[in-house]
């Protein structure tokens, strides 16, 4: 279930820092360290989500930014800190779905690393539900890891959006 970030800050930030040392986390970031997340103090900037299950518990954090002008939502943040949870992948669905249907967003983008185990969702999800794959960056951030990373850009149209 979403819920405003805001309200779960702290357990939010407990999850992130738990985070922080798991090597298949090196992907969120994208740089040699971790910090706290930044919680907006509004939300015309961005949007800050963190999906709980049943008990309360925070299970992952979706974010964005917004151009109100361009009507365009961009920078995703997506983390789960419940692997495979399906409450998890429902949430994001539904940011989403919110972004066209609520917000009337023209344009929704997001990148990520060629080799994030996550990019094959991503894939999965523009062929079925719209968008294409529109940029493609060689070595574009050095990691954890220490390895030069690959990034792809994805984004989907309001009118290549299929419900």
């Amino acid at each position: 279930m979403l819920k405003p970030a805001q309200l779960y800050t702290e357990k939010l930030q407990e999850e992130n820092i738990k985070s922080w040392y798991k090597p298949e986390n090196i992907f969120w970031n994208g740089w040699y360290g971790d910090s706290r997340i930044d919680i907006m103090e509004n939300n015309y900037d961005g949007h800050q989500f963190v999906s709980v299950d049943k008990d309360d518990n925070v299970i992952g954090y979706i974010a964005y930014n917004i151009d109100w002008a361009a009507m365009s939502a961009d920078r995703f943040g997506i983390i789960s800190f419940k692997r495979g949870s399906i409450v998890f992948a429902k949430d994001v669905y539904k940011v989403i779905c919110d972004l066209f249907k609520v917000y009337h967003m023209n344009r929704i983008s997001w990148s990520a690393y060629a080799d994030n185990p996550a990019i094959r969702g991503y894939r999965n999800f523009i062929k079925k539900y719209g968008g294409r794959e529109c940029g493609y960056r060689r070595q574009r951030v050095k990691l954890m890891d220490g390895k030069l990373h690959d990034s792809v850009e994805f984004e989907i149209l309001a009118e290549e959006f299929k419900l």
